[in-house]
């Protein structure tokens, strides 16, 4: 049954590309957008209070992305469990209703 619905991947792909912006262009375009929220806790000096705020923001944000990725699966899941189990007009037709 075609929806006239957006596609929830669509909006994720798009939370996805917004932060890779909003990160990629924070720090400099050689070092890896990961690399200071996965940084060892061997090395000598710990990471500043910008890192660190950086850090959780990107932390927080992807978070809020996997959690936006968990919902639109229950959100489908509870369609799909809706259209098996409701009635479709074309079978209320069918029987005179």
């Amino acid at each position: 049954m075609p929806s006239d619905r957006p596609d929830p991947s669509d909006f994720l792909a798009q939370a996805q590309r917004m932060l890779r912006e909003l990160f990629g262009e924070a720090r400099g375009g050689d070092e890896e957008p990961w690399a200071g929220a996965t940084r060892s806790a061997r090395e000598a000096r710990g990471p500043s209070p910008e890192e660190q705020r950086e850090n959780l923001t990107f932390a927080l944000a992807t978070r809020a992305v996997e959690a936006l990725e968990d919902l639109a699966l229950n959100v489908a899941a509870i369609r799909q469990r809706l259209e098996r189990t409701s009635p479709r007009p074309d079978e209320d037709d069918a029987t005179g209703q």
